[in-house]
């Protein structure tokens, strides 16, 4: 019985695409930037990922109805640039053996695809309040590096690991040959959701493919999350002064 299967309504129609996944992750930088790049540029679904690695729960939509956890795929045709295929989901494996499969049945679609490049999305936590999110890139080879340099992408940075499917999916595409970029939003990692960090993606995104988005939704939760962050800082804040009040109540005692 195959333990993960993509499911194809159709074959893609896509010509050296760029290929971008996007999963569920920290502050949800890679799934919300992919899915608001499917929303708006007219994105037309193609198939479902499902596997048995994915967590053991289903999701209740608004109508109150069950659906499996999968990812979606999605091909975007363009005339006079390169075509983009997209894969976005609310799950990843749960165990390191379903990390691999997963990632090797994207890659599977990848090369059926024959992707100009390869582009994964994820977030980069901090554990600290971020007031102006950095995009931060790694890349397949440091030769490519070059292509980016108007993107605003920091290769100057500490991440060390790419922990799931972002960093798989790059690093199997490399020893296959495919050439590749992870772009990780900035987040302070105890967001649920962080559009900020998600709308600092979709800017580089939006450059490095010649993109025209419009970021009017993304307003409002750009601005509720920064209220959010507000609090925490201040929170945070107050907690350091208490603490550096304790210390200084117990130099008094000898």
């Amino acid at each position: 019985m195959e333990t993960t299967r993509i499911e194809l309504e159709q074959e893609l129609d896509v010509e050296k695409p760029i290929f971008i996944e996007g999963l569920a992750g920290i502050g949800h930088v890679g799934k919300t930037s992919v899915a608001y790049l499917a929303d708006h540029l007219g994105a037309e679904k193609v198939g479902e990922l499902y596997s048995h690695h994915f967590p053991p729960y289903t999701i209740v939509t608004d109508e109150k109805t069950v659906e499996l956890l999968k990812n979606d795929i999605y091909q975007i045709k363009r005339d006079d640039k390169a075509d983009i295929v997209l894969i976005e989901g609310n799950a990843q494996a749960s165990t390191p053996e379903g990390h691999f499969e997963v990632a090797e049945k994207i890659i599977e679609l990848v090369e059926e695809t024959e992707p100009e490049r390869i582009v994964t999305i994820g977030g980069y936590g901090t554990g600290e309040v971020v007031e102006d999110p950095s995009v931060f890139g790694v890349t397949s080879s440091d030769s490519i590096q070059e292509e980016y340099e108007s993107a605003d992408i920091e290769f100057e940075h500490d991440v060390d690991q790419i922990v799931g499917a972002s960093g798989l999916i790059l690093g199997i595409g490399k020893d296959r040959g495919y050439e590749g970029i992870c772009l990780l939003g900035e987040t302070p990692g105890f967001l649920l959701s962080d559009p900020k960090a998600t709308e600092a993606v979709l800017n580089t995104l939006e450059s490095m493919l010649e993109l025209d988005l419009d970021y009017s939704e993304l307003d409002e939760k750009v601005q509720e999350s920064q209220d959010v962050l507000k609090k925490l800082q201040n929170i945070q804040n107050q907690q350091s002064q208490d603490q550096d009040q304790q210390n200084s109540d117990l130099g008094y005692i000898g």
